[in-house]
């Protein structure tokens, strides 16, 4: 049957955390995906040898080569074109070049607005699911991404059923000092969960302890994601067809209001169409919410599922703040994966602090080559950045390694995403406009730990440490979370509980989109989880939905 006259069960768009497992688990159970991928697919051997710090990291140009956003920091402003996100464009999504930090949520964060109540300036909401409610879903997503870690270190986290299915990465000295560091203050270190392979496991090579995970593919497969899990594990099944290259422009709707299917820009260049009975999106909380404005009709004149004007809000993307310090001995940061010890008694919420939420901090990556030179200024205060004074920071670029804190970001209304009426990218597509500023609760956080990691640095005998402004500074990112909130109530939430639409019955949205609050922990694994949930409803119902 040609695609011009078949109808797909379901068409997924985008191959990331949330399109990788709807795709495999979907496929598993009999019911037939097509999975539309905007970047190419690229194999394991092909991130040996064409990935360098300057395409990577500083200008994102490997991964997503000529992506561009407008940012503005309040809707007085008028955008101007540059980037806020550190997505990729490629099969697999930004799991290919995630740093495989994976933690679980803590269940009082899943509850923010009873835990914390109304903050002035903030749209705080309960997520309409609990813990209890996605713990199995963590363990099932543990698993498959083969987490290295330690059960029970971390004395704060929500109680779990089950170990880790691979024991902690080895410590290096930077690791040591800053376990010694938080020992010497009271703190609880512990190491941190990775999604990175410290023995063999399933199929998957054992990390190689080349550094420098955080902007870069595995050219082992030793990182966990979709590219090496799930994707293959769709394809395998016989019931998926994968397109790359395939940039989604809109979905379609039929008489009824439903979807009816998705068009988009094959890398030929034509237009064609992917007519599906279910349309699941999980571009990414930016791609997904960019989607769903442009797919204007007579019936959704707004954009599709945005009859309640809130498709695009609560933009979160955490706070980071970073602080690095010097060593007597060499660090080995450019040896092993992204960083071995975290700290979490930050993370309860403790509104005598000056601010509600809270955040986990973790052994940061030794900065790389460039970026370190470029946080010279940061070491430097007081003297040139530049000729003698960076030549002699420079040498004792072996000794450097960080800290870096990630914390629960406020949801704010008019944070957002929508589409920039003044800017196009080179194929005539309105650019997604990126609306966003810190909240001072936010701010206050990340002073807060600032000033705790430079303590814990000190204290395990730091020769010294220096903050990056990672608040003050409009950086990148990689956290991305929101514009398509998950709630029970239609007025004030674009997803229910299984994150279906509210207004489009055969509508899904299975990314970072759907997250009401951020939590203050990287949020890709409950990316995975909640796609595992979603999955196995999907499935469940796939009878009654006349699906496979």
């Amino acid at each position: 049957m040609s695609r011009a006259n078949a109808i797909a069960d379901v068409c997924i768009v985008g191959s990331g955390a949330g399109g990788g497992v709807m795709a495999a688990e979907l496929a598993r159970a009999g019911i037939g995906v097509v999975l539309l991928e905007r970047g190419p697919e690229r194999a394991s051997e092909d991130f040996l040898h064409r990935q360098d710090e300057l395409t990577n990291v500083l200008r994102q140009d490997f991964f997503a080569p000529g992506y561009r956003e407008t940012l503005r920091a309040s809707e007085r402003e008028q955008a101007v074109p540059g980037r806020y996100s550190m997505l990729a464009q490629t099969l697999g999504g930004s799991t290919v070049h995630w740093g495989a930090w994976s933690w679980r949520f803590r269940a009082d964060e899943m509850r923010m607005l009873s835990r914390d109540g109304p903050v002035a300036g903030a749209n705080l909401a309960d997520w309409p699911i609990g813990y209890a409610e996605l713990e199995p879903f963590y363990a099932q997503a543990e698993q498959a991404l083969g987490i290295a870690g330690r059960a029970g270190s971390n004395p704060f986290e929500t109680p779990r059923t089950g170990a880790y299915p691979n024991p902690p990465h080895v410590y290096r000295p930077s690791s040591r000092l800053l376990e010694a560091g938080a020992t010497k203050l009271g703190l609880h270190p512990f190491p941190l969960p990775m999604a990175i392979n410290s023995r063999v496991f399933d199929g998957r090579a054992k990390c190689m302890n080349g550094g420098q995970c955080a902007g870069f593919g595995c050219p082992v497969n030793a990182k966990a994601s979709p590219l090496a899990i799930h994707i293959p594990a769709a394809r395998a099944t016989g019931k998926a067809e994968i397109i790359t290259g395939a940039r989604a422009l809109e979905i379609s709707v039929d008489s009824e209001g439903r979807a009816r299917g998705v068009h988009y820009r094959a890398a030929d260049g034509a237009t064609r169409e992917v007519r599906a009975r279910h349309v699941i999106v999980c571009a990414g909380s930016i791609g997904s919410a960019t989607l769903l404005l442009g797919s204007r009709s007579a019936r959704f004149p707004n954009g599709l599922a945005n009859g309640s004007d809130q498709v695009g809000r609560n933009l979160m993307c955490h706070i980071f703040s970073l602080v690095n310090f010097e060593m007597r001995e060499p660090s080995l940061g450019q040896l092993g994966p992204p960083g071995n010890v975290g700290v979490d008694d930050f993370h309860p919420s403790d509104a005598r602090r000056g601010f509600v939420g809270g955040a986990v901090l973790g052994e940061a990556i030794d900065p790389l080559p460039i970026v370190s030179a470029l946080k010279s200024k940061d070491y430097l205060r007081g003297q040139r950045a530049w000729g003698e004074p960076l030549s002699r920071y420079l040498e004792r670029y072996p000794h450097y390694c960080g800290m870096i804190a990630i914390g629960e970001d406020l949801p704010v209304a008019s944070n957002r995403v929508d589409l920039d009426p003044d800017h196009r990218d080179a194929e005539g597509v309105a650019l997604p406009r990126i609306t966003h500023t810190n909240h001072p609760n936010d701010v206050a956080l990340a002073r807060y730990m600032e000033a705790r990691m430079s303590e814990i640095a000190t204290a395990g005998g730091a020769l010294k440490t220096f903050a990056t402004d990672y608040v003050g500074a409009r950086t990148a990112t990689g956290h991305i979370m929101g514009t398509c909130r998950m709630g029970s109530d239609p007025r004030n939430s674009v997803l229910d509980r299984w994150c279906r639409s509210h207004e489009v019955a055969n509508l899904w949205v299975v990314d970072g989109s759907f997250f009401p609050t951020s939590g203050g922990y990287n949020p890709t694994l409950t990316i995975f989880a909640n796609a595992y949930r979603v999955a196995a409803h999907f499935i469940a119902e796939a009878r009654r939905l006349n699906l496979g």
